[in-house]
């Protein structure tokens, strides 16, 4: 077994003749080679190697044949994947002469019995090499396309691989190769994608996922491993963001809020030069996204069930209209943001500070002492201080204004980050259960409080629609539309009462719940 270190760059067709022939480029690199890969992906119709996180393909160089098998890890796998790599006889996977103890228990007979060509890549590669700096990186420029039951899609990628020094020297070479063309960090593999395709799951949107973290491993080994899950959600949304996909939107929401409660979460250690900066452009990336994603809530959470309970009200009719159009600009204002090269610094610059950052390095005593110290014993920390905040400050919870409420499911929403990014470390029936009561409680309060501020928002919003009239409108249009702006308010106002009860009972239950720490 290796460890493949990759960085991968998603590229347009036309933007790779240009960096081909762009003189920085050819400049910086020497040895180049040319080679047509053609790859056939193994699995069983029941895809037991993909649902133990493993894929297997035989590659054809010439008359070479190759085998290898890659571990598949959806949250860190984009930059660091451990791979079995071997030369075989034919193309038929050969099993036999596997000698991993890791693999033995998955690759069964039954297993190897049942595996079956499912896709396959045909790709033409340019390989350059770069060394320098202690560092020797292959660059590997593939064109082609995956297949899979008869139908295609077209690979356009650059692949940076690190064969020996530091990976901060792949940061370098990917910012260099950005500032030439536009050149996005993809983190599918061809792999996951010729799944996909497989699946007939073209613009797939990807929801959260919780890494293992591993009793004894460093905090900051914890952060960098949380942190590129959560880049990884966020980049992996794109695509379907893209396509106006209102699920994906919130994904992206969602990462980003995870990316930042991770950074907080870490902050004792994380405090270098760069921090300020990442923090500043993940908050500019999230308020690009807000407007839309409040009018969807108001479309499809507040305005949709009144229409249908009020079918016959205009005002609610031409509100939705102002709505739909309102919508459209802010989708094009998230598309800009996402297909931009702010966004495409962003996103490689973040991660460059998760992987080799100052705060990866920084030797002041506590810093160090706090980045090098063994996570189970710092999330027992963060998660009894957080936990305790909210239990104490949960208790007052009708008494709170609004600005107080706002800031309770704050605090909430970060504690249930942490306790579902710590909840690998934490083991046996028993945690497990009460993890769950936790996790549960902490659903429910954090969505209660959510309603409450959501409603806030409205109101505000349907308020300005009655004090301020739109001179477009006739006198009888203007009057049909504040109307249903105060029947929204009635009818967000109504449901307060319902959310405080529901947000004093997830307190309660969440009193209650013993720790899994």
């Amino acid at each position: 077994m290796e460890k493949e270190i990759e960085l991968k760059l998603r590229v347009a067709p036309d933007d790779i003749s240009v960096l081909r022939h762009h003189p920085n480029f050819t400049s910086a690199f020497e040895n180049q080679d040319h080679s047509t890969l053609n790859s056939v992906y193994f699995d069983s119709d029941d895809r037991s190697l993909r649902e133990h996180g493993l894929t297997l393909r035989v590659r054809q160089n010439g008359t070479q044949h190759i085998q290898t098998i890659k571990s598949v890890n959806q949250g860190s796998d984009w930059l660091e994947r451990s791979e079995w790599e071997q030369p075989i006889q034919g193309d038929q996977p050969d099993l036999n002469s596997l000698t991993d103890v890791a693999l033995r228990p998955i690759l069964t007979e039954n297993i190897r019995n049942a595996l079956k060509p499912v896709f396959e890549t045909r790709i033409e590669r340019t390989t350059y090499n770069r060394c320098g700096n202690g560092a020797n990186i292959v660059i590997a420029v593939d064109e082609g396309q995956i297949v899979a039951n008869g139908s295609s899609c077209p690979v356009s990628e650059i692949e940076l691989e690190l064969k020996q020094g530091a990976a901060a020297e792949l940061f370098q070479v990917a910012r260099a190769i950005n500032d030439l063309v536009p050149a996005q960090l993809d983190v599918k593999s061809k792999s996951e994608r010729g799944y996909d395709l497989l699946d007939k799951r073209s613009i797939a949107v990807e929801k959260a996922y919780n890494p293992t973290i591993s009793a004894g491993m460093t905090a900051g080994q914890a952060f960098t491993t949380i942190g590129r899950a959560c880049l990884r959600h966020l980049v992996a949304n794109t695509a379907a963001t893209i396509d106006r996909d209102v699920e994906a939107l919130h994904q992206m929401r969602v990462a980003l809020r995870r990316l930042r409660a991770s950074i907080s979460l870490f902050s004792d250690f994380l405090d270098d030069d760069r921090v300020d900066s990442v923090k500043n452009e993940l908050r500019w990336l999230a308020q690009e996204f807000g407007p839309a994603r409040n009018l969807d809530t108001h479309i499809f959470e507040v305005l949709k069930p009144l229409r249908q309970r009020h079918p016959k009200e205009l005002g609610l009719a031409s509100i939705g209209r102002m709505f739909a159009r309102q919508r459209l600009k802010c989708y094009r204002r998230v598309h800009q943001a996402v297909q931009s090269a702010r966004f495409r610094k962003l996103v490689l610059e973040t991660a460059e500070w998760i992987e080799v950052g100052p705060w990866t390095r920084s030797e002041e005593a506590l810093k160090q002492g706090r980045r090098q110290m063994r996570i189970e014993l710092y999330a027992a920390e963060q998660l009894s201080r957080r936990f305790s905040k909210i239990k104490r400050r949960g208790a007052k919870i009708p008494n709170l204004d609004h600005q107080k409420l706002h800031r309770l499911r704050i605090q909430v929403k970060k504690a249930r980050y942490a306790a579902e990014f710590f909840s690998s470390i934490y083991n046996g029936k028993k945690l497990t259960k009460r993890q769950k009561k936790v996790f549960s409680s902490l659903a429910q309060l954090q969505n209660s409080l959510g309603g409450i501020n959501d409603i806030a928002t409205h109101k505000t919003l349907f308020t300005d629609i009655i004090s301020n009239p739109q001179p477009r409108l006739n006198a009888k249009q203007n009057h049909q539309r504040a109307f249903a702006a105060g029947l929204i308010i009635g009818d967000q106002q109504a449901r307060i009462p319902r959310l405080i009860d529901s947000a004093c009972k997830a307190h309660t239950r969440f009193e209650n719940t013993k720790r899994f720490w």
